[in-house]
């Protein structure tokens, strides 16, 4: 059985809560974390269609990016649209979680995806707002395990240094243990004294993916109780933030990179500022609504910034600048990176929950 906890966890793994801006609204905003869960709807936004069409079809979980509740509910009351989605939402025994400004910026999140999707390369945050952190796990492991927990730990994010991956540092020593009375050891007897030899094993890893590598040495370690240590590091680990910046592959007119934006994200009617043939390579994404992003845009060299809700105000000083603007909308920018959570989950619990994509 699947619970509403056992989603949040593994959401968390996608996108820990602590990538979140400073007093976003994420997490679980309704419901109780004890329900069993057999039917996920993803949604960009929590609208009301969304929240019909996710109870109708019985989903007893509804996953957005756009929180429901963004400021304190003074009171549930009919009248108030916010409050009687919240009260539909109780009432039919759903709940509510919310993964927002953390998946935006989360390495393979709405960034990176959006990134993707409009074919750049050589890609780096555009607002290196927040630093990761470096960790060490080490692992003691007997010989006939050790391959199996260490690519295990790799596939769950452990050892990725730079332009490197898989990377692990081992030796040899003798770990000793009793087994103490119910015990069901996986080397020895209840009571006697046992010394294996074992690999301890060394691998870099990141904040953001810690829970998610412990678990898969926990899940490949055949020991009963896992011997481990996790030290944190001063090493400087990856900065996170909103938006990227990148490069096509070769040059093309600002009216012709908009058009393909315009067929990737199928937009109807995308909003371009600038010189239609001017020749652009370097541009920076947002998804969603980054027009105040637009200084770190031309800090990092972009030609055109490609985002949704451009502001008045933003769109002059950009342009007077040398950047130019594709408009892209704020639901289209961020669609791509929905749909792709809504797969995951899919295939993360394949056999276990129904997961659909809905607007």
């Amino acid at each position: 059985m699947v619970t509403v906890s056992d989603v949040i966890r593994h959401l968390e793994r996608i996108a820990p809560s602590w990538m979140a801006e400073p007093n976003d609204a994420i997490g679980l905003q309704i419901g109780d974390p004890s329900t069993s869960v057999e039917r996920i709807c993803v949604a960009v936004d929590p609208s009301e269609s969304v929240v019909d069409k996710s109870i109708s079809r019985g989903a007893e979980l509804i996953v957005t990016h756009h929180p429901l509740i963004r400021n304190p509910l003074k009171s549930l009351t009919k009248g108030d649209p916010i409050a009687e989605r919240a009260i539909k939402i109780a009432q039919s025994h759903t709940a509510l979680y919310v993964m927002h400004t953390n998946y935006d910026c989360v390495p393979g999140g709405v960034s990176d995806i959006l990134a993707s999707k409009l074919k750049l390369t050589n890609v780096q945050p555009l607002c290196k707002a927040r630093s990761d952190e470096y960790y060490k796990v080490v692992v003691f492991v007997p010989d006939e395990a050790l391959v199996t927990v260490r690519n295990a730990m790799a596939q769950a994010g452990a050892g990725r240094i730079g332009e490197y991956s898989c990377c692990s540092f081992r030796t040899k020593g003798v770990g000793s243990f009793v087994p103490e009375e119910g015990a069901r050891p996986y080397v020895g007897s209840a009571g006697r004294l046992e010394e294996v030899e074992e690999w301890r094993l060394e691998m870099l890893c990141t904040r953001s993916v810690l829970a998610e590598v412990l678990s898969a040495m926990r899940e490949n370690h055949p020991y009963e109780e896992v011997a481990y240590d996790i030290y944190p590091l001063a090493n400087e680990a990856p900065r996170v933030g909103l938006g990227r910046v990148g490069d096509l592959d070769c040059e093309m007119t600002l009216r012709e990179y908009a058009e393909f934006v315009q067929r990737e994200l199928e937009v109807g009617f995308p909003r371009l500022f600038g010189d239609p043939e001017k020749l652009v390579k370097r541009v920076a994404v947002c998804g969603g609504n980054g027009s105040s992003l637009y200084k770190e845009a031309l800090s990092a060299g972009a030609d055109v910034y490609v985002t949704g809700d451009w502001r008045y105000h933003d769109v002059q000083n950009s342009l007077v600048m040398g950047l130019s603007i594709i408009d892209a909308g704020h639901f289209e920018t961020e669609k791509p990176a929905v749909v792709a959570l809504a797969e995951r989950l899919a295939q993360d619990f394949v056999g276990r929950a129904t997961v659909e994509y809905i607007e």
